[in-house]
C-alpha cells in the first residue's frame, strides 16, 4: 500500500511537468524550454545532415546528439503514458493511456522516436519533430498596453503575439516543405536541390507566391507538393497583413468609443447639475430662458 502511494505520488510529480497549471512554473517551466531548444536545435542538426560537406566530417557527432535526442525524447513519451491518468481522466488507467497515445500530439510523440526503434524502415519521420513545437505556442502570451503611443506602434504591439504565432506557423512549413522538396526531387535534380538549406530558397519564393521560376520541381509528386505549398502561401502570407488590419480597426474603434464617453456626462447627477443652471449638458452653451 505504501509503494502504491509512492508510485502514485511520484507520478503527481511528473504530471507537474506537463499540467497546464504547472508547466509555466519553477522546474516545469525550464525543463519545457529545453525540450523545445532540443526539438530547435535538433532541426538545425538535420538541415546541417544534407550538407556533405558539414556532415560528412562530424558525422560522429551528429550521431551521438541523434542518440541523445532519442533518449531524451524516449523518457519524455514514457513519462507522459504513466501520468496519463492524470491528463486524460476516464476512470480506467489503460483508456487513458489509449488516449493520450491516440490523440494528435501523442501519436506526434511516438512518431517522432519511432524511426530510431525501427531501422528497417526507410522513412525518415524525424521532420514530425518540427510539429511537437506546436505544443509551446502557449508561451506566446497576449500583451496590451494601455497608453498614448502611436498609432501603428500600438497595433504592432499588441498584436505581436498573433503575428509571432502567425510568423512561428509560416516557419514551421517552410521548413517541412524544403524536407519534402528535397526527397521527391534530389534524385531527379541534384544541382537543383542539392540540400535543404537550397529547398528553402525555393519554398520562401513558392509561400511568398513570388515564383521566380528559377528552381521548379519536375517530378510528380514533387509537383503535387509544390502545389499545396502555393495554395497554402495564400492565405498563410495574408494572415500577418490581416491581423494589422485588424489591429488597427480595433483600434480606431476604441478610440472613437472613447471619445464619445468623454463628450457625454459621466452621470444623472451632472446632466441635472447643467440643467438646472441652463447649460445644454453636451455643448456647455447657455440655454435660451
Amino acid at each position: 500500500m505504501q509503494q502504491q502511494e509512492q508510485a502514485s505520488a511520484l507520478r503527481r510529480k511528473l504530471f507537474t511537468l506537463f499540467s497546464e497549471e504547472t508547466r509555466d512554473k519553477g522546474f516545469p517551466k525550464y525543463f519545457n524550454y529545453f525540450i523545445m531548444t532540443l526539438i530547435l536545435v535538433n532541426v538545425v542538426t538535420m538541415i546541417l545532415e544534407t550538407v556533405k560537406s558539414v556532415y560528412e566530417p562530424y558525422h560522429a557527432y551528429f550521431h551521438a546528439f541523434e542518440l541523445f535526442v532519442i533518449a531524451v525524447f524516449t523518457c519524455e513519451y514514457i513519462m507522459r503514458i504513466l501520468t496519463a491518468d492524470l491528463a486524460f481522466p476516464c476512470g480506467n488507467r489503460l483508456k487513458s493511456i489509449l488516449k493520450y497515445m491516440f490523440s494528435f500530439y501523442g501519436l506526434i510523440d511516438l512518431l517522432a522516436i519511432l524511426p530510431f526503434y525501427l531501422p528497417f524502415t526507410k522513412l525518415d519521420l524525424r521532420i514530425v519533430r518540427t510539429l511537437r513545437l506546436l505544443r509551446f505556442l502557449r508561451l506566446f502570451k497576449i500583451t496590451r498596453y494601455n497608453n498614448s503611443m502611436e498609432l501603428i506602434k500600438s497595433v504592432m504591439s499588441e498584436k505581436r503575439s498573433e503575428l509571432g504565432v502567425t510568423c512561428f506557423v509560416i516557419i514551421i512549413v517552410m521548413i517541412i516543405a524544403s524536407f519534402l522538396m528535397f526527397y521527391a526531387e534530389n534524385a531527379a535534380q541534384p544541382d537543383n536541390f542539392p540540400n535543404v538549406l537550397t529547398c528553402i530558397w525555393w519554398s520562401i519564393v513558392t509561400l511568398t507566391t513570388v515564383g521566380y521560376g528559377d528552381v521548379f520541381p519536375v517530378t510528380g509528386i514533387g509537383r503535387l507538393i509544390g502545389g499545396v505549398i502555393a495554395f497554402l502561401g495564400i492565405g498563410l502570407v495574408a494572415l500577418p497583413t490581416g491581423i494589422i488590419s485588424a489591429g488597427f480597426l480595433e483600434k480606431l474603434n476604441s478610440n472613437n468609443k472613447d471619445n464619445e464617453k468623454t463628450q457625454k456626462p459621466e452621470n444623472k447627477e451632472d446632466t441635472q447639475h447643467h440643467c438646472d443652471k441652463k447649460y445644454c449638458p453636451y455643448c456647455g452653451h447657455k440655454l435660451d430662458e
